[in-house]
């Protein structure tokens, strides 16, 4: 289930540091940075390659190009790891909410 939560962004996409204190206090789980990739096919079956911010235990922050609604349910297929190396995934997510700045989207996903 998802929570209106807004990621902890990376450089392209500032938070006002009040809110995003109040925001890590909700968090159940800690964000860490993830400057990779993952692949990704969506309800319509588009396979997508989207930039991911951060993840956690429950759930990531991505960029793409493509506007995702929340509600929006994304199949993880693969990940490139730290050492290049891509992996298999078996994950579904569900789009949380989205922030447009600079022609992309950041939006936040919940692993279901």
């Amino acid at each position: 289930m998802c929570t209106n939560l807004l990621p902890q962004l990376n450089n392209r996409f500032q938070m006002n540091q009040t809110i995003g204190n109040a925001l890590m206090e909700k968090r159940k789980h800690k964000r860490i940075q993830y400057g990779r990739t993952v692949n990704v096919r969506t309800q319509k079956g588009r396979d997508l390659k989207l930039e991911i911010l951060d993840y956690s235990m429950g759930g990531m922050g991505l960029v793409s190009h493509t506007l995702f609604r929340p509600g929006d349910i994304l199949e993880f297929e693969s990940i490139m790891t730290l050492d290049g190396d891509v992996r298999t995934l078996e994950l579904k997510g569900e789009v949380c909410h989205i922030q447009e700045q600079f022609q992309e989207y950041a939006f936040g996903v919940s692993f279901l």
